[in-house]
C-alpha cells in the first residue's frame, strides 16, 4: 500500500519527494496547500485518481457519518459534543471488532494524533471512550490500546483523510446543482469496499432498503 501510494503521488507532484507532502482530499478539492497553485481541472482529475488507486489496494473502509441537527432531534441522550463523540466513536469500534472476529484476526487501531504542544485533550477523550467500551465487552479482538500517530508519517491515515473528506463532500454535494461527476464517480469507485454506517437511522430508508 505504501509503494502504490508513493508512486500515486510521485505521479501527482513529480518535482516533490511523496514523504514531503500530505495525501489531503480538502486541499486537492480546494485547491489548497499543496496544490494551491494547480488548474482546477487537474485537481477533479488528481482527486478521482486516488480513489481509483484505492480501489485496487487490499484492505476495507468502515466509517460512521452523523447528521447532528436530526440525531439531536430524535435522541434525547445526546445532549453535547461528547455524548456525540462517544456514540460515533462506539458504533466504529463495533464494526471493526465484528470484522476482525469475522476473520478470526486480531488488530490495533491507529489513529491520527490531536497532541499539540498546548493540549492532548481529543485523545484523552478517545482513549477514556475505548476502555468504557472494551469494559462492557465480554470479548475484543483489539489486542491493545489505540496508538497515535501523525498523519504526514504515515499512508494510512493520509488516505482514511482523504476519505472522510470524500463522503463528507459527497453527502453535500449529491443531488444539488453544484455536484460534480468527479465527486460522484470517486466515491462510488470506492462503494464495493466501504461500509458506511449513516447515524440517525429512518424507518423510510430501513424500509427501502428491505424492499
Amino acid at each position: 500500500m505504501d509503494r502504490e501510494v508513493s508512486a500515486l503521488k510521485n505521479e501527482l507532484l513529480s518535482r516533490r519527494e511523496p514523504e514531503d507532502w500530505e495525501l489531503k482530499g480538502r486541499d486537492i478539492w480546494q485547491g489548497v496547500g499543496s496544490f494551491k497553485s494547480f488548474p482546477r481541472e487537474f485537481r477533479l482529475r488528481a482527486f478521482k485518481k486516488v480513489s481509483e488507486t484505492m480501489s485496487q489496494l487490499p484492505g476495507h473502509i468502515f466509517a460512521v457519518q452523523v447528521n447532528k441537527k436530526r440525531l439531536r432531534e430524535t435522541s434525547e441522550d445526546i445532549k453535547d459534543e461528547t455524548g456525540l463523540y462517544r456514540l460515533t466513536f462506539n458504533q466504529l469500534l463495533e464494526q471493526l471488532d465484528a470484522y476482525l472476529k469475522q476473520y478470526n484476526e486480531t488488530g490495533i487501531l491507529l489513529m491520527d494524533s490531536r497532541l499539540t504542544q498546548h493540549t492532548s485533550i481529543q485523545d484523552g477523550r478517545l482513549l477514556r471512550v475505548y476502555r468504557d467500551w472494551k469494559s462492557q465487552k465480554k470479548s475484543s479482538n483489539f489486542v491493545e490500546l489505540p496508538l497515535f500517530g501523525f498523519s504526514e508519517f504515515y499512508t494510512g491515515l493520509q488516505l482514511a483523510d482523504y476519505v472522510v473528506y470524500l463522503i463528507d463532500r459527497n453527502s453535500k454535494e449529491a443531488g444539488t446543482a453544484s455536484g460534480h461527476t468527479e465527486l460522484e464517480e470517486a466515491f462510488h469507485l470506492l462503494e464495493p469496499k466501504m461500509q458506511l454506517l449513516k447515524i440517525p437511522i429512518f424507518q423510510h430508508q430501513i424500509y427501502f432498503e428491505d424492499r
